[in-house]
């Protein structure tokens, strides 16, 4: 299997990878939780796609202290944008452990913690391919404008990591119906 790193040396877009790189040394020096999500997580779980920005995970306390851990290091906050820019041009995005994944979403976005929630890939904490699918499933339910994006990196990982309709136990009860059509629908296509 072609690692992370290797697929976007490939793609063309190493120094994504080494933005995520630097945000971990820094959130880790800190001792700050955060978990990879979007498009490097599903690259990072086995769909090698390529992606434009960075987009973390972070808890509600951590946020002023991440802030301020960006800036000291280079990054330029935009208010505006609501992110953070490395100085290569990479968006850094974070997202807050506990709000809501979608609008009208029963799912939330998942603490950056706990064997549940995270895993160590390719030397970066990363979001469970549960937790993943979950929230893409719920971001997409209530967003037409992702749901094109976030379904097919859904059936992707469906198809490349070979899961049926049982891995939706994993997954809150909201998103289970989706995930199961997504797996009749990927199974049917074959």
């Amino acid at each position: 299997m072609v690692t992370a790193a290797k697929a976007y040396q490939m793609l063309g877009n190493e120094s994504l990878w080494q933005v995520a790189q630097r945000c971990h040394e820094l959130l880790i020096n800190a001792d700050i939780p955060y978990g990879v999500c979007g498009g490097i997580a599903v690259c990072l779980h086995g769909y090698q796609r390529n992606t434009v920005d960075v987009d973390l995970i972070i808890r509600q306390e951590d946020a002023d202290r991440v802030k301020s851990l960006l800036e000291e290091n280079g990054f330029m906050w935009d208010p505006v944008r609501v992110e953070f820019t490395s100085d290569s041009g990479f968006v850094v995005q974070f997202l807050t452990a506990g709000t809501k994944a979608g609008r009208d979403s029963e799912v939330t976005i998942a603490t950056p913690a706990g064997e549940l929630n995270v895993e160590e890939l390719e030397g970066l904490s990363v979001v469970r391919l549960s937790r993943l699918i979950e929230m893409k499933l719920a971001w997409g339910m209530h967003n037409p404008r992702r749901m094109h994006r976030d379904f097919a990196d859904v059936v992707e990982l469906i198809v490349i990591r070979k899961l049926d309709g049982s891995f939706a136990r994993f997954l809150h009860k909201s998103v289970r119906p989706a995930f199961r059509e997504l797996v009749r629908n990927s199974q049917a296509s074959e």
